[in-house]
């Protein structure tokens, strides 16, 4: 009797299992025709996973802060500047003028985008002379970079779409400026070489490293566009097994 039930059950489920999917099937079907979908496009993952990182710091089980820090290298200046003409649909000549211009701000300077979640009563801004936290470069040979600029900001759309899921109401959103060279022209983090970050408060620290890579080909690092990707297509990917960091959410 009771094998009898758990076949009855094991049917039912089953039954119910494929009227429900035919009819999500055909509702969504149906909407992605009657409400044509929009146009994505989708930065590369392959690039944003080595210049945006998260760290965490703890004091036993207590958070004490969270960072989520946007390097903006030269391939992320590259993946940027697509992201601002795919909006403004930019002319080949004026992709080409905004590109220029992104990249020519790393001559000048190192900035970085920080998302800071800080829990501490006295902590105002991370831009504040006082702050509870403070973060340097340390560069390739060990020379230490202090930033010339901190200023909490409202995030481009563009910077917004590259933090991804990151970005987040109640973090403070600031943007950090280095200098990219010494006083005799010779830059800190050069191509190929490989510096840190480091996050600091008083008896505590943590930090990351990044690698600056140089661009051979900057059309081969472009945005990925999906055309008229159904609701139902993106709803059957959420089943696929999770690959990438941001299939995942750690605070």
């Amino acid at each position: 009797m009771m094998c009898w039930k758990s076949v009855t059950k094991s049917i039912l489920a089953v039954s119910i299992g494929l009227l429900t999917t035919g009819c999500v099937d055909q509702s969504y079907k149906m909407i992605g025709r009657e409400c044509p979908q929009v146009v994505k496009y989708e930065p590369p993952h392959a690039i944003t996973k080595n210049y945006i990182q998260s760290v965490t710091l703890y004091e036993g089980y207590e958070t004490r802060a969270h960072f989520d820090v946007m390097i903006m290298s030269n391939q992320m200046r590259v993946v940027l500047a697509q992201l601002i003409s795919a909006k403004a649909g930019h002319s080949a000549a004026q992709q080409t003028a905004c590109l220029k211009r992104q990249l020519a701000l790393n001559k000048e300077v190192i900035e970085l985008y920080v998302l800071s979640q800080i829990n501490n009563p006295t902590h105002v801004s991370l831009s504040d002379k006082n702050s509870v936290w403070s973060l340097f470069i340390t560069a390739p040979d060990g020379r230490i970079v202090q930033p010339f600029s901190i200023k909490e900001v409202t995030l481009a759309p563009e910077i917004s779409a590259l933090f991804g899921y990151r970005h987040i109401g109640f973090k403070a959103a600031t943007c950090i400026t280095f200098p990219a060279s010494d006083i005799t022209g010779r830059r800190y983090v050069p191509a190929g070489a490989t510096a840190s970050i480091t996050f600091a408060a008083i008896g505590m620290s943590s930090s990351l490293k990044w690698t600056e890579k140089e661009i051979n080909n900057p059309a081969a690092l472009h945005i990925i566009r999906q055309d008229d990707k159904t609701i139902w297509q993106m709803i059957t990917q959420l089943a696929q097994p999770k690959e990438r960091d941001e299939d995942y959410y750690f605070c």
